[in-house]
């Protein structure tokens, strides 16, 4: 146990500013003006994904956001954005009430894949599985995002699959009073894919769905229909 330990403390970057798997470096974040303003809808609960903006919205309200939550949101931030992990880190230490410099940093060197015992860096959170999986009525949802109340419990997970007829019924316009999506989060695991292809081998090839292995290909099973 101490051999552990001596190891894990050894590896911690200075100031608590790295990834642990310092491979991880080589992740290409995005950045610039598009990065900030989907930075900024993601701290304002303006992804367009409900169960991402009500755990946002929680956070802001009341200083606290569950642990599933904080996974989900930290997900939806890395992997489906491609922001880095850090910024979120730095938001959630502004606001958590229940702030640990230990605690928060690990978490989001989880949901990075960065940290010491993290999650593989290609398991991805699909937020409406998870919203479907983990707030099945809606309630959590409906008590911080009020303007999606009236939505059936179906189209309450994702409401871009509403048709014109419930969306109107449910006096909710995509766009005004609740925005479109940031991303098509299909679209967001692929290039997540790719993203961090540049720190781990087998790299992951989204264009021929294969991990290469020198002069073969095989795709394994975990990488075929990954949904959490």
């Amino acid at each position: 146990m101490g051999g552990v330990a001596f190891r894990i403390l050894a590896n911690v970057r200075p100031g608590g500013t790295g990834p642990f798997k310092r491979e991880y470096d080589a992740v290409q974040w995005e950045s610039g003006p598009k990065a900030q303003a989907r930075f900024q809808a993601w701290c304002e609960g303006q992804t367009g994904y409900p169960i991402v903006d009500a755990a946002m919205a929680q956070l802001n309200q009341t200083g606290y956001m569950h642990n599933r939550l904080r996974m989900v949101a930290g997900s939806f931030l890395v992997k489906d954005l491609g922001i880095d992990w850090r910024w979120g880190e730095r938001y959630f230490a502004q606001r958590l009430n229940d702030f640990d410099l230990a605690a928060n940093n690990g978490g989001w060197q989880w949901v990075s894949s960065s940290g010491c015992d993290a999650q593989p860096w290609f398991r991805i959170f699909n937020p409406v599985t998870q919203s479907r999986r983990f707030d099945a009525e809606g309630k959590f949802i409906r008590r911080y995002l009020p303007q999606l109340a009236a939505l059936s419990k179906t189209a309450l997970h994702a409401p871009w699959t509403a048709t014109a007829t419930e969306l109107r019924d449910a006096g909710l316009e995509l766009g005004r009073n609740y925005p479109e999506p940031l991303v098509a989060h299909d679209e967001a695991r692929a290039l997540t894919l790719l993203r961090y292809a540049a720190v781990k081998k087998p790299a992951w090839d989204v264009q021929n769905r294969s991990v290469a292995y020198g002069k073969s290909a095989v795709v394994p099973d975990q990488f075929q229909q990954l949904v959490l």
